[in-house]
């Protein structure tokens, strides 16, 4: 027989142990000056290699759970003291199941330097190699799941994180697993690896068509059953069919890997043409011809030599994360474009609203304008325009019957109804006092100083508080009211005794002020008749404007007025 050697090819349903006798000379060259050495490029799956009758090297589990050093290259400097002139023999005992790939590799026997030198070359592309892959493949792995995790909707980046996950756990098998934890059985895990195989066949076709836009739903439940039916084989499955199923579902994988990037490649080159596009399918060309030959290794139709997949992994790898980093900086710049736009777009609609507003401003200016100056027209015409008419059809009547207090009567009305007007609109935005005692305060130091001189006792009562909410209107026509009825005691009552009361009026949400002295009081009819001596028909005017009214008792005892105001509709509630 030759090396190297697998069980399939001769006992596929074989499982145990096996030993190997390898006759060798040693040349007739000096051990001592130049000591040889030997070159095992694996021992498939567990073993115990002895020189002559000497142990050279035992793994350390030889029965359940076996060792896993089957990837493993070893170089030994062989003794010279076990060494015997002429013919030597190796002994190899190889412990495993063939429908594992145990076997015994390539033995040579050369100095020891040479021997050591090529073990370690073996080691750089089945261990050193496909380690680093492992290492960069899980950093990647780790990063562009965080990408997916702050951006939900690249989904090519989920896959390709998850791909990288299951290439990681592939690749632990062949770099650092040497032992048989965490599983008890030497079938446990081809099928964990196997599984992890599959997961990564479909999570790599998913990542290619998610990133090309080749997601079909069809495809997509195809994938999902195939893969659901492998998983179920390799769980279920019990020897010796599932040896068969693990080659099976080996092979489906592969072709399903090459497949997908014939696939990628063709609409890459003939359809889309994009860079990105391209890049990848140029990463998945240079993936094809090495996983091809390392799969042909695998299933033994290529004899024993460097795996190819370890040295183009690592820069297909790097190749797929800077195609993938190159379309995050485009998406990037793409959004921090829009948001560039957005921003534009939002300062020139903040000019346009404040144009916009500013000519709305204009135009309320304008509107209360016009309004404010209707409204000072329908009161001279309501007000002093009434008061004139009334004043000339009086005059027309009476003749020259009319005294000169009557004229001046008729003058001070019209200059009472004009000074309401001018105060009215000239005061429209004063506020109202906080209390009645504040509004009162200064008609009270107005007036008292006056009826202490003519010796009248006053009385003023007000409430602490608004019995009623008023408008700056309508408080300020109250106090032209008060005025002209204390202009009166004064005048005309000769009174010893005044009262000034405000209350709530009889109906809620209303006021009344009363004004009660003692004087010799008149005729309210006859003096409502006369022009205004007393002034009481703008009195009754001026309130009725205000939205209230007004009663006036006199007699020999006395005179009462009493006013009242309902509350204004929209003014404030002063506490």
């Amino acid at each position: 027989m030759s090396l190297p050697d697998r069980w399939q090819s001769r006992w596929p349903a074989f499982d145990g142990v096996v030993w190997y006798r390898i006759d060798w000379r040693a040349g007739g060259c000096d051990s001592k000056a130049q000591p040889l050495g030997a070159s095992f490029s694996y021992v498939n799956m567990a073993g115990v290699i002895r020189l002559n009758d000497g142990l050279l090297w035992r793994d350390q589990n030889l029965v359940e759970p076996l060792s896993r050093s089957w990837n493993m290259p070893r170089a030994f400097a062989l003794p010279a003291d076990g060494l015997q002139p002429g013919l030597n023999r190796f002994w190899v005992q190889v412990v495993g199941a063939a429908d594992q790939g145990s076997g015994l590799g390539t033995v040579v026997v050369a100095q020891a330097k040479e021997a050591l030198a090529l073990a370690q070359s073996q080691q750089l592309y089945r261990r050193v190699l496909p380690g680093a892959n492992v290492l960069i493949s899980a950093t990647l792995g780790v990063f562009f799941f965080m990408l997916w995790l702050l951006r939900r909707g690249e989904k090519a980046y989920g896959w390709y994180a998850f791909t990288a996950l299951a290439w990681v756990m592939v690749g632990l098998n062949n770099v650092l697993i040497e032992t048989p934890w965490p599983f008890t059985s030497l079938g446990s895990w081809p099928r964990w690896i196997t599984l992890w195989l599959v997961a990564y066949a479909g999570g790599f076709s998913m990542f290619l068509w998610h990133f090309g836009g080749l997601l079909r739903p069809w495809r997509v439940r195809a994938l999902a059953g195939a893969c659901a039916l492998s998983a179920i084989a390799i769980l279920c499955l019990s020897a010796p069919a599932i040896g068969t199923a693990t080659w099976v579902v080996f092979v489906a994988c592969v072709l399903l890997i090459l497949s997908v990037c014939v696939q990628f490649i063709v609409h890459a080159l003939l359809r889309t043409r994009e860079l990105e596009h391209l890049l990848l399918a140029a990463c998945c060309a240079g993936f094809l011809a090495p996983a091809v030959h390392d799969a042909l290794m695998v299933v033994g139709v290529l004899g024993e030599g460097p795996p190819w997949t370890p040295v183009t992994a690592l820069m297909i790898t790097l190749g797929m994360s800077l195609v993938l980093a190159g379309h995050f900086t485009r998406t990037l710049r793409q959004v921090e474009r829009f948001n560039g736009e957005l921003a534009s777009q939002v300062r020139l609609a903040r000019e346009g609203l404040r144009q916009t507003l500013e000519r709305e401003h204009a135009l309320e200016l304008d509107n209360v304008r016009l309004h404010e100056r209707l409204r000072v027209a329908h009161e001279l015409h309501d007000g002093l325009g009434s008061s004139l008419v009334r004043s000339v059809a009086l005059v027309e009547r009476s003749g020259s019957d009319l005294q000169r207090q009557h004229y001046l009567s008729m003058f001070k009305s019209l200059r009472d109804d004009l000074r309401q007007i001018i105060d009215t609109h000239g005061s429209a935005a004063a506020a109202v006092p906080d209390e009645p005692a504040q509004w009162l305060a200064p008609i009270r130091h107005r007036f008292g100083r006056l009826f202490d001189e003519m010796g009248v006792r006053c009385q003023w009562q007000v409430p602490p508080h608004w019995p009623a909410p008023l408008s700056a209107r309508q408080a300020l026509g109250l106090t032209r009211l008060l005025e002209e009825a204390l202009t009166n005691v004064v005048k005309h009552s000769r009174a010893r005794h005044l009262t000034v009361r405000m209350s709530p009026a009889g109906a809620p949400g209303g006021l009344q002020l009363v004004v009660e002295d003692d004087g010799v009081g008149f005729d309210v009819q006859i003096a409502q008749q006369l022009i205004g001596g007393l002034g009481l028909g703008s009195m009754h005017a001026r309130i009725e404007r205000l939205g209230g009214g007004m009663q006036i008792v006199s007699g020999a005892g006395g005179t009462r007025l009493v006013a009242w105001l309902r509350a204004a509709v929209g003014a404030p509630v002063v506490a």
